[in-house]
């Protein structure tokens, strides 16, 4: 499991011990109104089995999500990474991020993803990745289009609508 570090940013691979950090981020309703599958909050119990699916990922795969903090103050900023998601019954590689309120319209979400992306193509020798979101988190849909990622079709994810976009090896050539 190593590092992944931005410009601005240095991520370590997700465990148990963030629980702390990841609490900021899931107890912020702005950031869980697009996360959730129902917009409310998680608990602490949420947070915790998350942790533990994505250390769980790294553990049986060789890559997943990491936890990001800002070079300069070591704040805690967000996650991103790739993982393993079920898209419409088949097994999709999907880029996933979130980033706490206080840091968002900094570019912080396309440097995350734009990092996990080079990681995913050039070490991993991936050739494609998904990405999705609700249909009205418009700032989410940027970071994709940001990144080279194609709008595919409209799917339902969570029982929820959801917006379903691509990304293959040719933007990274």
């Amino acid at each position: 499991m190593r590092p992944l570090n931005t410009t601005r940013l240095i991520g370590t691979p997700a465990v148990a011990t963030d629980v702390a950090d990841l609490r900021r981020l899931h107890s912020d309703p702005r950031v869980m109104a697009t996360l959730s599958a129902d917009g409310a909050p998680f608990t602490e119990d949420q947070s915790r089995a998350f942790l533990d699916r994505a250390a769980g990922h790294w553990q049986l795969y060789g890559f997943g999500l990491w936890i990001f903090r800002d070079r300069a103050s070591n704040d805690f900023v967000g996650y991103g990474g790739i993982k393993h998601a079920e898209v419409e019954g088949r097994d999709e590689i999907e880029l996933a991020y979130a980033i706490t309120s206080d840091h968002w319209r900094k570019g912080l979400a396309t440097e995350i993803s734009l990092a996990a992306l080079k990681h995913a193509f050039d070490v991993l020798r991936l050739d494609r990745i998904v990405a999705f979101t609700l249909p009205h988190n418009r700032a989410s849909r940027a970071v994709m289009e940001h990144c080279g990622f194609a709008y595919t079709r409209d799917i339902v994810h969570a029982n929820l609508p959801h917006v379903l976009y691509t990304l293959d090896t040719s933007i990274f050539s």
